[in-house]
């Protein structure tokens, strides 16, 4: 029997993963901000190192709004067969606004706390 791919719910997954991947680049770029904030001496060269803060916070909030619309997108597009799916059903549901907000005051909040301790040391 000849499997076939599903391109609604290939692009679904592709959406997930591009997403996910985002997700891990935006941790270690925090974790180094974090790092470099906590354990280095960083007397002088406080408004240089907001540059990586700002953009971590710009590259997790343009990132994850990107790729929630993306499934958004996919899911809008789906064709009946895909529709069917439980996989489908399961992504389909999901509260994509609220996401797309807790992915901004994420963002914003992990920004103000490393700036508030790079001026507050």
């Amino acid at each position: 029997m000849e499997s076939q791919t599903n391109s609604s719910l290939t692009g679904l997954f592709h959406a997930i993963s591009f997403q996910i991947a985002g997700i891990a680049l935006a941790l270690m770029a925090n974790s180094a901000n974090f790092a470099f904030i906590l354990f280095a001496d960083t007397s002088g060269h406080e408004f240089a190192l907001c540059v990586p803060i700002i953009a971590t916070a710009l590259f997790t909030i343009v990132w994850g709004d990107a790729t929630l619309q993306s499934q958004v997108a996919n899911i809008k597009d789906a064709d009946l067969e895909t529709q069917k799916t439980y996989a489908y059903k399961h992504i389909a549901t999901q509260p994509y606004n609220l996401l797309r907000l807790m992915n901004l005051l994420l963002a914003i909040a992990l920004a103000i706390s490393q700036l508030s301790i790079l001026f507050g040391g």
